[in-house]
C-alpha cells in the first residue's frame, strides 16, 4: 500500500501549492501610429491610427470608429519646395493600409529628394523626415525550383543577382505581389528579412533568395480556404505572375524595418518576446513615445511569370519590364 500513500501525498502537495495571482493590467492610453510612404513617381500616402489595447475586441466597426484617425491635419514638404497639405481619401481603397489614407496629387516622389512630414492631431505635433535616394538595377532575377525540376504542381523560390556599388552604406528592401488563377495579392508583401544593408557584401556581387514574408491578417476573414492557402504561402507556384518591387531605403527607414522584422515574421507567435521597434516619428511632447514610420523608397518594379515550359532544366525566368 505504500505506493498509494506516496501518490496521495504527492497529489495533496501539488494542489496545496496553488496560489491565486491577482494581475493588475496597467492603465492604457491611445498613441498615434503613423504608416507613411513616398516613392519615386508616386503620391505620398500616410495612414494614421490610434493604438489599441491588447485585449480589445477587434471588429470592422471598432477599427473604423476607434482606430483609424480621420481628423488630423497632415503636411509634406519636399526639399526646396513649399509645404502641401494632404487630405483623407473620400472613399475606402483596398490597396492602401486599412483602406484609408491621407494623400495629395500636388507632390510626386523624386530621386535625390528629402521629404518632411508634419502631423497635427490631438493638440500635438508629430514630425519626421525621409528621403528618396537613387535606384539601382538587378543583374538578373529568376525562379529556382525547390527540387531540381519544375512540374505543374511544384513550387520554386525567387533568387536575385545584384552588385553593390560600394560607395556608401546602402539599405535595400524587396516586396512582392502574387497574381494567379485563384488568388491576387491586393497589398505589397515585404520579403524575409524586411530590409537588409550592404555591410556583408559592400562593393561586390552577390545573390539572394527572396522569400515572401508574413502578410497582413486584416483581409484573412474575407477569404475562402483556397485563397487563404495561397495568401499564406512563402514560395511560388507554376502559373504565378509575380510583381517584384525593389529599391533603396534611407537609414532611419531601414532601422525601423529591421526592428519591425521580428514582429512581422513572428508576431502571431505568443511565445516570442516583444521586440522594441525603432520609429523615426518624433513628437513635440518629449514624454510621448511615437510609433510608426515615414519611409522613402527609391524603387523599381518588375513582372515575372513562372512557366514550367521554359524552366525545365535551369529554372531561369527572364524579366519583363
Amino acid at each position: 500500500m505504500k505506493p498509494y500513500y506516496f501518490l496521495l501525498f504527492v497529489c495533496v502537495l501539488f494542489f496545496s501549492c496553488q496560489t491565486e495571482i491577482d494581475v493588475k493590467v496597467p492603465d492604457y492610453y491611445n498613441k498615434i501610429v503613423v504608416e507613411g510612404y513616398i516613392e519615386n513617381g508616386e503620391y505620398p500616402i500616410v495612414s494614421l491610427y490610434r493604438s489599441a489595447p491588447y485585449f480589445a475586441t477587434m471588429s470592422l466597426e471598432y477599427l473604423m470608429d476607434s482606430v483609424i484617425i480621420k481628423d488630423a491635419r497632415v503636411f509634406v514638404k519636399p526639399s526646396g519646395e513649399e509645404e502641401q497639405e494632404l487630405f483623407m481619401l473620400p472613399f475606402p481603397r483596398l490597396d492602401y493600409p486599412l483602406f484609408y489614407a491621407y494623400t495629395t496629387q500636388s507632390i510626386v516622389g523624386k530621386f535625390n529628394t528629402s521629404y518632411t512630414l508634419r502631423i497635427e492631431w490631438n493638440n500635438k505635433v508629430y514630425t519626421s523626415q525621409t528621403s528618396i535616394s537613387n535606384s539601382f538595377d538587378l543583374d538578373s532575377v529568376r525562379f529556382v525550383p525547390t527540387f531540381g525540376h519544375l512540374t505543374i504542381d511544384s513550387v520554386a523560390n525567387m533568387r536575385i543577382w545584384m552588385t553593390d556599388d560600394g560607395k556608401t552604406s546602402n539599405y535595400y528592401q524587396f516586396k512582392v505581389k502574387i497574381h494567379c488563377k485563384d488568388f491576387q495579392d491586393r497589398l505589397w508583401i515585404t520579403t524575409i528579412p524586411s530590409a537588409f544593408d550592404n555591410s556583408p557584401f559592400k562593393g561586390i556581387s552577390f545573390n539572394y533568395e527572396i522569400m515572401r514574408g508574413a502578410p497582413s491578417t486584416i483581409l484573412m476573414p474575407t477569404m475562402d480556404e483556397r485563397e487563404l492557402r495561397n495568401y499564406l504561402r512563402m514560395n511560388y507556384s507554376v502559373g504565378d505572375t509575380v510583381f517584384l518591387k525593389y529599391g533603396k531605403l534611407d537609414e532611419s527607414s531601414y532601422r525601423f524595418w529591421m526592428s519591425a522584422n521580428g514582429e512581422i515574421t513572428f508576431g502571431q507567435n505568443p511565445f516570442m518576446s516583444p521586440t522594441p521597434i525603432i520609429s523615426n516619428i518624433k513628437c513635440n511632447d518629449i514624454k510621448e513615445k511615437c510609433l510608426g514610420v515615414w519611409c522613402g523608397l527609391a524603387k523599381q518594379e518588375e513582372m515575372l511569370i513562372l512557366d514550367s515550359t521554359t524552366t525545365k532544366s535551369s529554372g531561369a525566368t527572364f524579366r519583363f519590364r
